[in-house]
C-alpha cells in the first residue's frame, strides 16, 4: 500500500497552475478545450498498450526487447503532463471559473475532476500491467502461459480496489476544505478575518485539520472497503489482545487486498474513532502467536502518543512558523537564497521525522514487549518488516528508511525485556522527548502570537476594509504611520482602493452598504479612468466592481486583469487579455483602449 507518486504529482500541477498559469478569462472555448481534454486518456493508453503487448509475448512464451515495466514509468510522468497541458493550452482553468460561481466546494471538485479522469483508469490498468510483469519476471520466457493461467479481473479486483482507496482518500480533505469556505463565504466578516489575517488562517488550519483528522478514520473505511469480518479462530485472538492491550476490540478490522499486501496499520492521528486494520495477507501469513505480537506493536503506537507527536512536529509546528517566517520580507530575497532555505527546511524536516520514526518503533516494540514479552513480537516484527516493508542495507536506504534495521530492534527488545537499567533509560529518555516536543510547541506557538500582535495592526485595516466598514478602514490607517517594507506593496495597493472606496461609499460600515454604492458605481469611475489616465490608474475601481459584483462577468474580469497586469508591467499579459476582451466584445466606451 503506497501512496499514488502520479496522483500526487498529478494534484500538485493543477493547483500548481492556478497560481502559475492565472487563467484568461474567455480564454477556454470548447474546441481549444476537447483536445487536451482527450490527451487525459494518454497515460491509460500507454499503460493498456504495454499490458497488451506483455500479454501476447507471456502466451507466446517469449520476452519484449523493452522492459515491460518502462512503459508504466512513462505513463507516470504522463499524467502531469497532461494536466499541465490541459490548463496551459486547453483553457480548463478559465472553465472551472465560469462553471463554478464562486464555489469553493464546486472549484475544488472541477480542479480534481481531471485529476481522477487521467489516473483512476490508469491506477486500475497498472496493476493488470504489473501483475503480467510479476509472471513476466519469474518465467523469463523460458516457456509460455496459456490466457486462461494470466489473472482476470475478477481475480485482480481487491488489489484495484484498495489501489483506488489512495485517490478517494484525498478527495475527502478537499472536498471537505470547499464546504468549509462556503460556510465561512455566509457570513463576511468570518471569511476576511479567517482568510485574511495571519491569526485567522493559522487558527482556521488548525480547526480544519482537527476536523480532517476526527474524520479520517470513518472516510478510510469506506475509501479502502475496510470490513470488520476477521477471519476465524484468528479474529477472536486478535479481539482478545487487544482487549488485553487497552484496546476496543470492535475496532480491529480487516483490509481486503487480495492476499497481496501483508501489512497492519493504526488509523487516526486522533483517539477519535480510531482503529486497527491488519490485511488479509498478513493474517494469512502470520500464526496466530505472531500476529499478536503485531496487534501489540500497532497498540504500541496509540498507547505511547505516536500519532499526535508526530502531529505536532511535522504539521502543528510548521504552520506555527509560517506566521513568524512572514516577518523575514521574503518577497525581497533572491531565488537562489529561497531555494536553499526551502532545500535546507526538506532537509531538516525529513530528519526529524525519520529520526522519530526510528525511536517511535523501538517505543511501540517496547510497548508490545512490556505487554506480551519479548518472544511473539520479536518473531512477528521480523517477518512483517521482511516481507511488508523491506529494509535496504545500502547507504541510501538507510538513511530514508523510517523502520531500523532488524538487528538493533530484536537487540533493544531483547534488552528492554531483560535488563532493568536499560529499561529505565529508555523510558526516561521517551520522558526527556516528549518534554522537547512540548518545549518546541510552546515556543512555536509564542512565536506566532506575538506576529499575530505585531501583524493586527495592518491586518485590521485590510479585515475592516474587505467587510465594507471603510470609516473603520480610514481610521486605523491613520493611526498606522509608516509600515515596514513587508507591507509596502499591499498597503500602496490597499490605500489605492480605500480611497477610491471612500469617494463613492464615505459613509459606508458594512458589505451591504459598500456594494450598494459600488456595484454600479466603480465600474462607470473605472472606465472613466481607464479613458483619462490609463489602466494602471484604473485598476482599484475595477478591483472593486470585480468584487462586489454578483457574480462579475468574463468581460469584468477580463477588463479588471488587463489593469491589474499593467499595475505590475506584465506585457505580456496585457497582449492576451486586450485579446480576450476582443473575445468577448468590446463595450462600445472602451473601443479607444481594446480596439486593433
Amino acid at each position: 500500500m503506497t501512496l499514488p507518486f502520479a496522483f500526487l504529482l498529478g494534484l500538485a500541477v493543477v493547483f500548481g497552475s492556478r497560481e502559475l498559469i492565472p487563467p484568461i478569462p474567455g480564454n477556454g472555448g470548447l474546441e481549444q478545450l476537447l483536445p487536451f481534454a482527450a490527451l487525459l486518456g494518454l497515460p491509460s493508453l500507454l499503460v493498456a498498450s504495454s499490458s497488451w503487448w506483455l500479454r501476447q509475448n507471456l502466451i507466446k512464451g517469449r520476452r519484449g526487447r523493452v522492459p515491460p515495466r518502462t512503459m508504466l514509468r512513462i505513463s507516470t510522468l504522463a499524467t502531469p503532463l497532461v494536466l499541465w497541458l490541459l490548463f496551459a493550452e486547453g483553457g480548463y482553468g478559465d472553465f472551472v471559473e465560469r462553471w463554478v460561481g464562486g464555489s469553493h466546494f464546486a472549484t475544488n471538485m472541477c480542479l480534481m475532476l481531471p485529476v481522477l479522469a487521467a489516473e483512476l483508469p490508469r491506477i486500475a490498468l497498472g496493476i493488470t500491467t504489473i501483475a503480467h510483469c510479476e509472471i513476466d519476471e519469474e518465467i523469463a520466457g523460458r516457456r509460455s502461459v496459456s490466457r486462461e493461467m494470466l489473472p482476470g479481473a475478477l481475480e485482480l479486483w481487491p488489489v484495484v480496489r484498495v489501489a483506488m482507496g489512495w485517490p478517494l482518500l484525498l478527495v475527502m480533505p478537499l472536498a471537505l476544505l470547499g464546504l468549509v469556505l462556503d460556510a465561512l463565504a455566509l457570513d463576511r466578516e468570518s471569511y476576511v478575518f479567517f482568510l485574511g489575517t495571519t491569526a485567522g488562517s493559522t487558527l482556521s488550519t488548525l480547526a480544519f485539520l482537527g476536523i480532517a483528522a476526527a474524520l479520517l478514520p470513518s472516510w478510510f473505511r469506506i475509501a479502502f472497503g475496510v470490513v470488520r469480518s476477521l477471519p476465524e479462530p484468528i479474529g477472536t485472538q486478535l479481539r482478545h489482545t487487544a482487549t488485553r492491550l487497552g484496546f476496543d476490540p470492535k475496532r480491529v478490522l480487516l483490509l481486503p487486498t487480495g492476499m497481496r499486501a501483508m501489512n497492519a496499520m493504526m488509523v487516526g492521528p486522533l483517539p477519535v474513532g480510531r482503529f486497527l486494520c491488519v490485511t488479509d495477507g498478513l493474517v494469512r501469513a502470520l500464526d496466530a502467536d505472531s500476529i499478536t505480537g503485531v496487534v501489540g506493536h500497532e497498540v504500541g503506537h496509540a498507547k505511547r502518543g505516536h500519532p499526535g507527536l508526530l502531529m505536532i512536529l511535522v504539521v502543528l509546528v510548521p504552520l506555527l512558523l509560517t506566521s513568524p517566517l512572514q516577518l523575514l520580507n521574503l518577497d525581497a530575497i533572491d531565488v537562489t537564497t529561497k531555494a536553499l532555505f526551502a532545500v535546507t527546511s526538506l532537509l531538516l524536516l525529513l530528519t526529524v521525522v525519520r529520526t522519530l520514526a526510528h525511536r517511535f518503533e523501538h517505543e511501540a516494540d517496547a510497548a508490545s514487549v512490556h505487554a506480551l514479552g519479548a518472544a511473539p513480537c520479536t518473531r512477528a516484527l521480523m517477518v512483517l518488516s521482511r516481507l511488508a516493508v523491506p529494509v535496504s542495507h545500502g547507504l541510501f536506504g538507510r538513511v530514508l528508511s523510517l523502520h531500523p534495521e532488524e538487528p538493533l530492534r530484536r537487540e533493544s527488545m531483547r534488552r528492554y525485556e531483560s535488563e532493568p537499567g536499560f529499561r529505565a533509560g529508555f523510558d526516561a529518555s521517551g520522558r526527556r522527548l516528549r518534554y522537547g516536543v512540548y518545549a518546541v510547541l510552546a515556543l512555536a506557538f509564542a512565536g506566532a502570537v506575538v506576529t499575530w500582535i505585531s501583524e493586527w495592526r495592518y491586518e485590521r485595516v485590510v479585515w475592516r476594509f474587505h467587510v465594507g466598514d471603510f470609516v473603520a478602514a480610514k481610521r486605523f490607517v491613520a493611526e498606522v504611520g509608516p509600515v515596514p517594507p513587508r507591507w509596502e506593496k499591499t498597503w500602496k495597493q490597499l490605500g489605492e482602493e480605500l480611497a477610491a472606496a471612500l469617494e463613492l461609499a464615505p459613509d459606508a460600515e458594512d458589505w451591504q452598504a459598500a456594494t450598494a454604492a459600488l456595484r454600479e458605481g466603480a465600474w462607470r469611475r473605472g472606465v472613466e479612468v481607464l479613458l483619462s489616465s490609463g489602466p494602471a490608474a484604473a485598476r482599484p475601481w475595477f478591483s472593486l466592481a470585480v468584487e462586489t459584483a454578483d457574480p462579475a462577468t468574463e468581460l469584468q474580469r477580463a477588463v479588471h486583469d488587463f489593469c491589474h497586469a499593467a499595475s505590475e508591467n506584465d506585457t505580456e499579459r496585457m497582449h492576451d487579455l486586450k485579446q480576450a476582451v476582443q473575445r468577448l466584445g468590446i463595450p462600445k466606451e472602451l473601443l479607444p483602449v481594446f480596439r486593433e
